[in-house]
Order: C-alpha cells, then sequence, then structure tokens
C-alpha cells in the first residue's frame, strides 16, 4: 500500500476548481486524477472491519454500498405505517461543520500505516486555487480541522463514521430513524416521543458544534425552506424529494417544479441558438450555448429519462401522466417557436439544415493546402498532345458510344459499361430527385 500511497500523493492534494452558486456552499470537483485516488482510498477503507460493521446498519443509506434514495424511502413508509407520528430535520452546515480531524484520528487507529494515513488527510483537505477572489466566504470552505467538501466521494464516509452513534440512538426503541447523509426523519409512537427524539439528537450534534433545524411550532406559518416538519403519519409526509403517504409514493412538488423548469431552458436555448449563422461567420460555438434542435431534443429526452429513473420506485401514476401532459405541451411551444423564428429571419434551405444539426458539405473543413495547390498551377499551359497519344505516350483509349450517341465513364474518368449502366439506374421519373424535399426536413420544420 505504501508505494501506491507515495506515488500518488501529488494527486491526491491537486488544486480543486469550487461551482459557483447563488447560495455558497462548499462543493468542490476535484481533478479526475485525485477522483481517481479519492475512490481508491474509499475502496480500502470500506475493506476494514470496522467500517464495515458500520454500513452493515440499515440506519443510513446515503453514501453506503447498498444504499440510495429508493431504499431509504422504502424504510420510512414501512416505519410510517407502523409509528403514529414523525418528525423530520436537516443538520445544519453539516459538510462544513463535521469534525474531520477527529475522525481521521479514529481511522488512523484503525489502519495502523502511516503512510497511508498521510494520503488520507492530503485528500480529504481541500485546497482551492481561486480562495483569494472566495475570501468573504473562506468561513464556509473546510481549510482547517473542520468540513469536508461536498462532491468528494471521501465526505459520506466520513459523514456517516460521525454520525454512527447518534443513528444507534435513534433507533433505540420507542424510536425509529433514518438517515440519508444529512437529511433526518424520526418516528414514535406521540407527539412527546419524537419531539423527546430530536432533543437527544440536537444535544448531541451541540457536543460538536454542530445543530439540526427545528420544525415551526403549530400554527406559525413556514417563511423559508421545507428544512424540518412534524405531523401524524396518516397525513403523510415529505422526505428526500418525496410526498409519502400509506396510499401512495409520489414525486414532491419541487422535483416536478424543477423537472419542468429543465426542460423549458433547454427548449429556450434549443430556439436562440444562433449556430447557423456562426459555422458561416466563422465563430466560435458551443453545444451549450448554440444547440442544434436534435442536440436539444437530445438533452429534454435525457433529462427527462434520468429524472423519471430517480422517482422509479414512486406508486401513483397519475403524477407521471399529468407530467407527460405538461412536457408535451413545452414541446408543440417549442415547435411552433421554432416554425415562427425560421419566418421571423427568412432561413435558407441550408441555414435551416445547419440549425436542424444536419452536416453540409460545404462547411467541410476542407485542406486549404491542395486549393493554393491548384490555384498555383490554374494558369500553366499544358504542352498539346499528337492525336490518338496519351500524356505517357500510349495510345489513347476512347470511351465507348453510347448507343444514343452519349459517351459515358465513370467518375473517376475510367470508362463504364454503358448497357450495364443503364440497367443497374434506369433514368429517373420526371419530376424526381436523388433525395426528396419532404424527406430532407428536419422534424418539426
Amino acid at each position: 500500500m505504501s508505494t501506491e500511497a507515495s506515488s500518488s500523493r501529488r494527486h491526491a492534494a491537486s488544486p480543486s476548481r469550487s461551482l459557483g452558486k447563488p447560495r455558497v456552499a462548499p462543493l468542490v470537483i476535484a481533478p479526475i486524477e485525485s477522483r481517481i485516488v479519492q475512490r481508491t482510498i474509499l475502496d480500502v477503507l470500506s475493506a476494514l472491519p470496522f467500517v464495515r460493521s458500520i454500513h452493515r446498519k440499515s440506519y443510513n443509506f446515503g453514501g453506503v454500498l447498498d444504499g440510495g434514495v429508493a431504499k431509504a424511502i422504502e424504510r420510512a413508509y414501512c416505519a410510517g405505517v407502523k409509528h403514529a407520528y414523525y418528525v423530520r430535520t436537516d443538520i445544519k452546515d453539516f459538510f462544513t461543520q463535521v469534525p474531520r480531524q477527529k475522525l481521521l484520528s479514529q481511522i488512523a487507529d484503525q489502519t495502523g500505516d502511516a503512510e497511508f494515513n498521510q494520503l488520507l488527510e492530503d485528500a480529504t483537505t481541500i485546497e482551492l486555487s481561486n480562495l483569494a477572489e472566495l475570501k468573504q466566504h473562506g468561513d464556509i470552505f473546510p481549510l482547517a480541522e473542520r468540513g469536508v467538501a461536498q462532491g468528494s466521494c471521501l465526505s459520506p464516509l466520513l459523514c456517516n463514521l460521525f454520525m454512527h452513534g447518534m443513528d444507534e440512538l435513534l433507533n433505540t426503541a420507542p424510536f425509529e430513524a433514518v438517515r440519508y447523509i444529512d437529511d433526518v426523519i424520526i418516528f414514535g409512537p406521540n407527539r412527546s416521543q419524537v419531539r423527546k427524539a430530536l432533543k437527544m439528537l440536537k444535544e448531541q450534534l451541540a457536543l460538536h458544534g454542530l445543530d439540526a433545524y427545528e420544525p415551526p411550532a403549530r400554527g406559525e406559518r413556514r417563511t423559508g425552506p421545507a428544512k424540518a416538519g412534524e405531523g401524524e403519519t396518516s397525513r403523510g409526509f415529505s422526505f428526500l424529494g418525496c410526498d409519502v403517504s400509506r396510499e401512495a409514493i409520489r414525486p414532491g412538488a419541487k422535483a416536478r417544479t424543477s423537472l419542468i423548469d429543465k426542460v423549458r431552458k433547454l427548449y429556450a436555448a434549443g430556439v436562440a441558438s444562433q449556430r447557423h449563422l456562426k459555422i458561416v461567420s466563422g465563430e466560435t460555438f458551443s453545444a451549450k450555448e448554440d444547440p442544434t434542435l436534435l442536440y436539444t431534443m437530445w438533452r429534454v429526452s435525457n433529462t427527462t429519462r434520468a429524472w423519471g429513473g430517480a422517482f422509479s420506485f414512486c406508486t401513483d401514476m397519475r403524477v407521471f401522466r399529468h407530467l407527460d401532459e405538461e412536457l408535451n405541451g413545452e414541446y408543440a411551444t417549442f415547435r411552433e417557436l421554432v416554425k415562427k423564428q425560421k419566418r421571423l429571419k427568412g432561413l435558407s434551405r441550408a441555414d435551416e439544415q445547419r440549425l436542424v444539426g444536419m452536416q453540409l458539405l460545404e462547411d467541410v473543413d476542407f485542406d486549404p493546402s491542395f486549393k493554393s495547390l491548384v490555384s498555383s498551377r490554374a494558369g500553366t499551359r499544358r504542352v498539346p498532345l499528337s492525336n490518338g497519344q496519351s500524356t505517357n505516350g500510349a495510345a489513347k483509349r476512347h470511351p465507348r458510344k453510347h448507343s444514343r450517341g452519349v459517351s459515358t465513364s465513370n467518375f473517376d474518368g475510367t470508362p463504364s459499361s454503358d448497357l450495364q449502366d443503364d440497367k443497374r439506374r434506369p433514368a429517373p421519373r420526371k419530376g424526381a430527385t436523388l433525395l426528396s424535399v419532404r424527406g430532407n426536413e428536419a422534424p418539426g420544420s
């Protein structure tokens, strides 16, 4: 292990780039080399006996091999049927406040490999190359002893090690809890009991400088995002983007709205595309900013497919049929806007094909050196050949005469077999073309 560790260390501490978001969060995407090293470290840690024993527990379903949203919802649904009351909460600023150094010390005691432990510490230490630009947000990024980065495959493991003791506490009778990283839902026989469990969780978190959201008091109007809630399980509950009741499991309203918004943005980018103009002018363009119509529909289809796959465990088909109707309406609007744009812009047939995403031969990236070669020789006078002689002095072969008096030859200049060609390629009907105009149009033109 030590040899691999020493050869990989230079990758683990590679500078990372942060994603700018309206709400600044410690979401960091590491270079590919660093991600490979982090994944290898994760595989090694996952094989440790004490880590395997934690992962075998069915309290947490995030960041574990045999987990996932579907299994978390399944466990929550069964607990909701069994218990009368629930309280749901979210741990505040979880990733930025996890006591990373303490957790690394616990792991170091288990591995007994100093070089590997140093590699692990390097891999979990975040270096921001643009920290000077983000100085005003420096307090939320994990650069000291606390916090881990969202986006790193090692972060869920450290979070689960930290929460393991609390998971066991919250799954002691009469409580039952389900956790997905920092989302927690606790079930119990009544409001008093689940409130007691929430208080226990908050007290344990406070020992490490963390806290969890409180559900709004009865009668209090919610003003911010739904970070916490409580109620009778018979009336249903929301968890991990789903609305769960005893009758059905549905995608939540926020998730449904998010899908429609994403599809609208993709269609809007397709309508506003200037790809056809930039191809002709030679300007640079990107598939994302100036997509073809085919690429736009491909992205919409993939987005819809991925969203449907994420909620494929849901049971209320009425919701999905209603969403299909909404998406069909967005597609119809897109087609109408495309037709309107074509009329307003007065696009030529060639520009229409470019916008759709069809390759034109005149847009091929031709080799300019051959054009220069031909241009330089275009005015050169050739020596006339003697009658009946070819350039190499051999007797020149004349192509056969067609029965109608027309000489024929192949594209490369060699004579063709007239009669066979006539049999293979009958004369086209009057008004017919090689490709019909209708067959060359893109869908929706």
